[in-house]
């Protein structure tokens, strides 16, 4: 699985994909997911020909489900493949929402690398349109990287684990209120994150003012990047230069820490305005994915 997504990233995009068998792993024992049931697989001959993942968080209003398929199959197998695992999970995603209220706008949504002419095509074929645009952002850093100026009369208080999964839960719900889609912000999910080896402590940490917390960032470290898992600043404190100082301090802690480069994506229909405070900090984007969705039968 790790080999095919990688080389079909590679193909449409023309760089390396950060997939191997631990993020593997790690995304397909997430609390609620089916190790087997959520991760469908097509082959032919003993040779994989592609997969895909059914990976859906409440309130179940957007399904996301990626599908990798092998780049070098031919038109006509490609969409073979590509039809059984849809209509696997399509029929994944009616057994999830069948015991609650019918809801017309409810939608399969799946992801392709905007140069990825073919699997745009492709995907358009199965009846998916395109919705937003998602973007995958990175920035060189080193120890020249200046640390954050914080705005006046907040404190920061680092990230200890799963301690403080509660805390961040419920600090996250509020600050993608206003996020499209269905982020992945359970308390099971953020305690299995907050107790995760991969999350750096120096880089993670909460912002509170006067009337409580206001803001955070969590970063997970990838093999030979750092990577700022999320960022969140509550409505109230936006337009302040949080978000700013946030991003500079996982910026910073990764430099110190003798990174080079540090990576994030973003949801381009995010209209907190993240992806302007992201640019703006110097990131530049490595990935242009297309989101796509179409209408869950009914």
């Amino acid at each position: 699985m790790v080999d095919v997504a990688r080389r079909s990233f590679l193909r449409a995009t023309g760089n390396e994909s950060h997939w191997n068998e631990q993020n593997l792993a790690r995304l397909r024992g997430m609390p609620g997911r089916d190790p087997a049931g959520d991760f469908p697989v097509v082959g032919r001959d003993g040779r994989l020909l592609g997969w895909a993942g059914f990976l859906a968080h409440t309130p179940f209003t957007e399904l996301f489900a990626p599908v990798v398929i092998d780049p070098e199959l031919d038109d006509e197998t490609t969409m073979t493949a590509a039809t059984l695992l849809l209509g696997y999970v399509d029929a994944r995603a009616h057994d999830v929402v069948a015991d609650l209220a019918r809801d017309v706008s409810r939608v399969l949504a799946t992801e392709i690398p905007a140069q990825d002419a073919r699997g745009l095509a492709l995907a358009a074929a199965l009846g998916f349109t395109p919705d937003r645009h998602e973007y995958e952002l990175t920035i060189d850093v080193d120890p020249s990287t200046p640390a954050p100026t914080w705005p006046e009369g907040v404190t920061v208080v680092a990230v200890r684990g799963a301690q403080d999964a509660e805390l961040v839960t419920s600090l996250l719900e509020v600050s993608f209120a206003d996020h499209p889609g269905n982020a992945p912000f359970s308390l099971e999910t953020i305690t299995q994150m907050l107790d995760d080896p991969v999350l750096n402590h120096d880089a993670s940490l909460v912002v509170h003012d006067g009337q409580g917390p206001i803001g955070l960032v969590l970063c997970r470290d990838r093999p030979t990047t750092g990577y700022v898992w999320v960022i969140g600043v509550v409505p109230r404190a936006r337009r302040r230069g949080l978000g700013m100082a946030l991003l500079q301090h996982a910026f910073h802690q990764y430099a110190v820490s003798g990174r080079t480069t540090v990576e994030l994506d973003v949801d381009g229909g995010n209209d907190s305005g993240a992806l302007t405070v992201y640019e703006r900090a110097g990131m530049t984007v490595r990935t242009d994915n297309v989101l796509l969705t179409r209408p869950i039968a009914l």
